[in-house]
């Protein structure tokens, strides 16, 4: 656990803190920033790490894994804010943290009521032309632009009805994402005839816990897709209109 966590640090230094200057530790409000995507960042993966936790502390056999699943998730993914704390470029935020907190209670709540996940929070990610317009900022290539380009990306929350008439291996999706940025602040993307907006889609994905019900290499191979959400078609609605896609990553 140690070394993967010293592994992501050093990952996240290279490739989002690789240009910023360091100063003394201090805070920031990013509240009104990137229309508020980043802290469903956070929520996300603060999940999925107190779940990663949680796996680990039932194979070792240990008291209480759920509850030290997600307090162990929750530290692990806001330490990144002492990485923040020091950037010029960025400062510590109380709302990333809130964040992080938002996203272990939705692991711990959901396992201590069902001792299993019903709401999956997943992701995904499509290529867009504004990370060319500041490469600095969101991204020069697909690793940094995976994590930075927040035009790119959705966050979906992934259900699977409990009913007899419902496909076991389908779920029903609800995403968030946003799109028309390169600077974070709505005013900053004005000034530059951006017009930052945000986009409500719909669409259908695998159901995690019919995946995760497999044996043997169908369950590695299925495994991403209890973080990543699979590709379908999807209903966007946005103050663009409504638009279809055949297939939405």
């Amino acid at each position: 656990m140690v070394l993967i966590y010293l592994a992501l640090v050093f990952a996240l230094a290279k490739a989002w803190y690789a240009d910023q200057m360091v100063e003394s530790f201090h805070f920031f409000n990013d509240l009104p920033e990137w229309k508020q995507l980043d802290k469903f960042a956070h929520a996300l993966w603060a999940f999925h790490i107190c779940a990663i936790a949680t796996r680990l502390l039932k194979w070792g056999s240990l008291d209480q894994p759920i509850a030290m699943g997600a307090i162990i998730g929750f530290l692990f993914v806001s330490s990144i804010e002492i990485l923040d704390g020091f950037s010029a470029g960025y400062g510590a935020s109380l709302f990333d943290l809130a964040a992080n907190a938002l996203g272990a209670a939705l692991f711990f709540v959901q396992m201590k009521i069902w001792n299993r996940i019903h709401i999956f929070p997943k992701f995904s990610f499509h290529f867009t032309s504004f990370a060319v317009l500041r490469p600095s900022l969101l991204g020069d290539g697909f690793f940094q632009e995976i994590l930075k380009d927040y035009n790119g990306q959705t966050f979906w929350y992934s259900w699977s009805p409990a009913k007899k008439w419902w496909p076991s291996f389908l779920s029903l999706a609800v995403g968030i994402g946003a799109e028309g940025m390169i600077y974070g602040r709505d005013g900053q993307n004005e000034a530059h005839q951006f017009s930052p907006y945000r986009k409500l889609l719909f669409s259908l994905d695998l159901n995690s816990n019919y995946l995760s019900s497999k044996k043997g290499w169908i369950r590695a191979v299925a495994y991403p897709f209890t973080v990543v959400k699979f590709p379908a078609p999807a209903i966007e609605i946005s103050v663009q209109g409504i638009r279809f896609h055949w297939l939405h990553f």
